[in-house]
């Protein structure tokens, strides 16, 4: 496993979690995965509430019992995207939530922090018109 070091995990709030970056993955451990996805590592597979999905060869598992986050997170659908050289990892929205949104039209909740550094909630303006603008260097 590679040296251990903070991953900032962009999920429904941000959270950071001790981990590894290995080949450009983010590995971490079984209670941390349960933090960022709601989701626990049982022996019939990952579980949440009554449901459970085999892990079978979907998942790699690294040293000392770290699982690969992006492979747990497509495996519970949610999509993910990993920057190893800033040592992040987004996560988004699960399958189901996002199908929602588009068929009712209702933009999910998320939280980010404004230029100023204050964090802004999509709900902070529920009943009004809102333009998001995004903005990217790549």
């Amino acid at each position: 496993m590679g040296e251990t070091s903070e991953i900032v995990v962009l999920a429904d709030k941000a959270t950071v979690v001790k981990g590894s970056w290995v080949e450009g993955e983010p590995y971490v451990t079984p209670e941390d995965l349960e933090t960022v996805l709601g989701w626990q590592v049982k022996p019939e597979g990952l579980c949440k509430n009554d449901a459970c999905i085999p892990i079978g060869n979907s998942i790699n598992f690294g040293e000392g019992d770290y699982l690969n986050l992006e492979e747990a997170a497509t495996l519970v659908g949610h999509p993910s995207l990993s920057a190893p050289e800033v040592g992040m990892i987004t996560i988004g929205q699960a399958h189901d939530v996002r199908s929602k949104a588009l068929k009712d039209r209702v933009a999910p909740n998320f939280t980010l922090s404004d230029i100023s550094g204050v964090d802004r909630s999509m709900s902070d303006w529920t009943g009004k018109k809102r333009l998001l603008v995004a903005f990217s260097s790549w």
